[in-house]
């Protein structure tokens, strides 16, 4: 009886030594693995908030642009000589700061909204194999805004041809955006460029570069 409870324990000591391997040596794989995949997985992470920040920065300039109807003359002001030549270029403050005021108040709006967006990534993406992207379970990720947008209004002169001028003016945003997955977060810092309007000026320019300023909460 003694030796059958002997052999008994001894096969338990056995089957619990063995356990432990498995589970010590399966502990060991899935460690080495979420450090080979996890900075793949954080890359892809904040390539897929950057690709969809930018299209909600795109929407809201141009939510904001179609509702207010901004136009060249409302933001610039040409001054002419007596033959015709552009001799200055004046900003019209009061409608630069009224349009960066309304595009900043609108992308505000649209980045608090995204903290209630999840975008689903697939592991298998995140291994950096290209036959597995796309396959395999899905992760989720939560967008969280963090800090605040700045919006600034850019002025480019250029030259368009012989005695043509094409004079520019586009919104230069920037954002953070934090993503957050299980156990890990990344923050993707977007900057996103936007057409606000551009002209073609004929005759004489002065070649100056114009900066209109930028505006960001404090």
């Amino acid at each position: 009886m003694r030796r059958q409870v002997y052999l008994w324990r001894r096969a338990g000591i056995r089957s619990l030594i063995l356990f432990l391997l498995i589970a010590a040596i399966l502990v060991g794989f899935l460690i080495r693995m979420d450090r080979a995949i996890r900075p793949n997985l954080c890359a892809v992470c904040e390539s897929e908030t950057k690709r969809y920040a930018t299209q909600v920065l795109s929407n809201a300039i141009s939510e904001t642009l179609d509702t207010h109807d901004f136009t060249y003359t409302d933001l610039v002001t040409l001054i002419y000589d007596t033959n015709g030549n552009i001799t200055a270029m004046e900003t019209r403050s009061d409608q630069v700061n009224r349009l960066q005021s309304t595009l900043l108040d609108s992308i505000q709006t649209q980045l608090e909204a995204c903290r209630d967006v999840t975008l689903e990534v697939a592991l298998g993406t995140a291994t950096g194999v290209w036959l597995f992207a796309g396959r395999g379970p899905h992760m989720s990720v939560q967008l969280m805004p963090i800090g605040n947008a700045a919006v600034e209004l850019i002025s480019k002169l250029e030259s368009a041809g012989i005695n043509q001028t094409c004079h520019t003016i586009y919104a230069n945003v920037t954002a953070e955006i934090r993503a957050a997955i299980p156990f890990s977060e990344t923050t993707a810092t977007v900057e996103f460029s936007y057409l606000i309007t551009e002209t073609i000026l004929v005759g004489d320019v002065p070649k100056s570069y114009l900066s209109l300023g930028d505006t960001s909460p404090s």
